[in-house]
């Protein structure tokens, strides 16, 4: 018996343990993909969904709300880069769990609700933030918290809830922060700069023209020319160069006339003495003729030489 009460107790808590660990994962088990998959009218909202991966990180939530756009409100996202579509859709998932009944019970509240996007660390300022505007029971308009007076979006219908898990509504257009957007594309509500007045331009004061007057040239007064001064006296013509005298021949000397030795004298015998005494002086005196014959021919023949020299040195 106790066995059996034992048996039973183990069964029980064996049993309640597994509902426990059940439980959480009925709870928080669910596709939004396929929850969508049966409303066509989102299909291309659940296909963005798919591409930009925010499917996966909204399986992962255990509270969440959905602001589902219909395939015509999604024009205004056609065409735009993957990761600001991305940005721009984990705006319209509100970490919290608003369903119609509470839409509804709102009573002109103004409330802001934290995002996907603020979730993701990329939002900067306000821009992962949502403002719900109750205008009068069940009339609430979602507008960015980052331009909360630009155009937003209005609740249309509940399309689908999973209570206190996920709940998905539909809103009439997309909602999009202008910092979301690239630069090109930014709505006009955001403020535009203020206009850059240029200066108005300075005009330069015209420079005075200055007539411009050639300096007088000075006059260079002409040098003095010196007259040369007068040459007192008769002008020496200048010395001939005298050309070099010719080389005559020289001047045959005559040879000198041979002076005859006188000759042995005879021994005159003494009766012959008279006789040979003026042969020997006719001898002598033609000796003495010679000899000066002899030395005049020579002076005559230096002199012709002199004379001839001195010509042509002066010629």
């Amino acid at each position: 018996m106790f066995k059996m009460c034992l048996s039973s107790s183990s069964m029980l808590f064996l049993f309640s343990l597994t509902i426990i660990m059940l439980f959480p994962l009925s709870v928080t088990s669910f596709d939004i993909t396929k929850l969508l998959s049966e409303f066509p009218a989102y299909s291309t909202y659940s296909n963005y969904l798919t591409q930009t991966q925010l499917a996966t990180e909204i399986n992962t939530r255990q509270t969440i709300t959905v602001l589902a756009v219909d395939n015509s409100g999604m024009t205004p996202i056609s065409g735009k880069p993957m990761d600001v579509i991305k940005k721009i859709l984990s705006v319209h998932v509100i970490l919290d769990y608003y369903d119609d009944k509470k839409f509804q019970n709102m009573r002109n509240q103004n409330v802001t609700v934290t995002t996907l996007f603020q979730a993701s660390g990329q939002a900067k300022g306000q821009e992962g933030f949502l403002k719900l505007t109750d205008l009068s029971p069940g009339a609430v308009t979602f507008t960015s918290a980052s331009d909360p007076n630009g155009p937003g979006a209005d609740l249309v219908k509940p399309v689908l809830e999973q209570p206190y898990n996920i709940s998905v509504v539909q809103i009439s257009t997309v909602i999009m922060p202008p910092s979301l957007l690239p630069s090109s594309n930014a709505t006009s509500h955001a403020p535009a700069p203020a206009p850059v007045v240029s200066p108005a331009p300075v005009e330069s004061p015209v420079p005075e023209t200055i007539p411009f007057t050639m300096p007088p040239v000075p006059v260079v007064s002409p040098v003095p020319v010196v007259s040369p001064a007068p040459i007192a006296g008769p002008v020496k013509s200048p010395v001939p160069v005298v050309s070099p005298v010719p080389v005559s021949a020289p001047v045959a000397v005559p040879a000198p006339v041979p002076v005859m030795s006188p000759g042995p004298v005879p021994a005159m015998s003494p009766a012959e003495a008279p006789k040979n005494e003026e042969g020997a002086k006719s001898g002598v005196m033609k000796s003495d003729a010679n000899n000066a014959l002899a030395l005049f021919l020579t002076f005559s023949s230096i002199y012709v030489l002199l004379s001839t020299s001195a010509y042509n040195a002066y010629s």
